[in-house]
């Protein structure tokens, strides 16, 4: 026996959505420093350093320095000179007293003094320091005096831009049951 069927078929909803994207642009202008600063001012004072030589010992020693010191040396010279010269004229004077000693006092005096030399020695001492020198150091002062720095920032606001999305909804298929009787006895009794 075939008995009658109900078949059901249910369909569900479907929804549909079409978007389109909200757009958004930043955009950020630079800040501007507008910065400004003066020059400062620098005051550089300077004292020289100074040098001295002095080489009047060593123009000495060769024979070539000051007037009044070579005079002065001369002089000196000539005293210590006239000093042994009477030295001398004394030792010769008892040489020829001595005449009971032998010899011949007289030209071995007359000799001596013939072949006798007497510098004058006007030369100054030698020395491998003879010169001086002295260095002083100058002096310097730096004086600066910094100025001031302005500063006058301008910030600039974003550009913003939005274009808003959308977003429709729709219903792509509705929803729906159906009720289908299958087999041909619908009205037998059993």
């Amino acid at each position: 026996m075939n008995f009658p069927r109900i078949q059901i078929h249910q369909g569900y909803s479907k929804i549909g959505l079409e978007t389109v994207k909200a757009e958004l642009s930043i955009e950020q202008p630079r800040a501007e420093l507008n910065m400004k600063q003066q020059l400062g001012e620098m005051e550089i004072r300077r004292t020289p350093g100074s040098l001295a030589i002095d080489q009047s010992r060593a123009w000495s020693a060769l024979g070539l320095g000051a007037s009044q010191e070579m005079m002065d040396r001369i002089a000196q010279s000539a005293k210590d000179s006239g000093m042994q010269a009477i030295a001398e004229i004394a030792q010769a004077g008892d040489r020829m007293m001595a005449t009971h000693k032998g010899g011949d006092p007289f030209a071995e005096l007359a000799y001596q003094r013939f072949m006798r030399d007497r510098p004058i020695n006007i030369l100054g001492e030698a020395s491998y320091d003879n010169v001086d020198i002295t260095y002083t150091s100058g002096t310097t002062e730096i004086d600066y005096r910094p100025r001031d720095v302005s500063f006058d920032p301008r910030y600039n606001m974003p550009v913003i831009e939005y274009t808003p999305g959308s977003v429709n909804a729709y219903i792509a298929q509705k929803n729906f049951i159906n009720f289908t009787v299958t087999g041909s006895n619908l009205d037998t009794a059993v």
